[in-house]
């Protein structure tokens, strides 16, 4: 589903990504991990041409993506979700999902009436058709991004740090709702500080540090037992335990 190659991307004379190659099979999930500033957000914004690249390439079901002229087109099939959570705040719930799909002639109304409560239903969220964004918490307006996202039908969900935003007692209810993503096959790309999710839901684990992949395994691997030094201090310094 995706393949990139000798990826290189960099703002000015700041080197942000450096010689980045790794592959995502239909239905895998991948997590990203990392430091800050290691580069994953950035990584995850090439997939789908949100940052330009300066060499390297990224290709999705089979096309180069830089040699994709009406990008937007393409996008329609790569699910993006964000940080924040980027909901229209004068658009109710109802209006939220349906508007891209219906503008780009992808669902007729009746369908989209009809696609809003499976997904509504799907995230957790049915009785939240008619509200405003205004008056859900953050864990209720990042599952309807998530269903926001998955109206488009997409083939690939990117995740850039979905629970970063969130109060920790928000957390759970979102990755509940990638955790069914992922088992219902989704190809998932993740970006997350969610150590667990990443242990108990990755097929594949990338640590990245300064702009590199540091290390790539199975989650058992690199979790238990990683072979790099940079991998061993970052998971030692985020998973040691609180002193008592």
């Amino acid at each position: 589903m995706i393949e990139v190659k000798n990826l290189f991307k960099s703002y000015g004379d700041l080197s942000v990504l450096k010689d980045i190659s790794f592959s995502v099979e239909k239905g895998e999930v991948l997590c990203i991990i990392g430091p800050s500033g290691s580069g994953k957000s950035t990584l995850l914004r090439c997939l789908n041409r949100l940052e330009e690249i300066q060499s390297g390439d990224i290709e999705i079901f089979g096309t180069n993506l830089t040699k994709v002229k009406n990008i937007n087109k393409f996008r329609e099939k790569i699910g993006m979700v964000f940080q924040l959570f980027n909901l229209f705040p004068n658009y109710n719930v109802e209006k939220n999902i349906i508007l891209a799909p219906v503008q780009l002639g992808i669902l007729n109304k009746h369908q989209a009436a009809e696609k809003v409560g499976e997904l509504l239903q799907k995230v957790g969220l049915e009785e939240k058709r008619n509200v405003y964004p205004d008056t859900l918490s953050g864990g209720q307006k990042q599952r309807i991004a998530i269903a926001r996202a998955l109206a488009m039908n997409p083939s690939i969900m990117l995740f850039d740090e979905p629970t970063s935003a969130l109060d920790p007692e928000m957390v759970g209810e979102v990755l509940k709702v990638m955790r069914s993503l992922a088992e219902s096959g989704m190809t998932m790309v993740v970006v997350t500080h969610e150590m667990n999710f990443a242990r108990e839901v990755a097929n594949r684990v990338i640590f990245m540090a300064d702009g590199y992949i540091v290390e790539e395994n199975k989650p058992d691997k690199i979790f238990t037992n990683p072979d790099n030094e940079r991998t061993q201090a970052f998971l030692s310094s985020v998973l040691k335990p609180l002193d008592s």
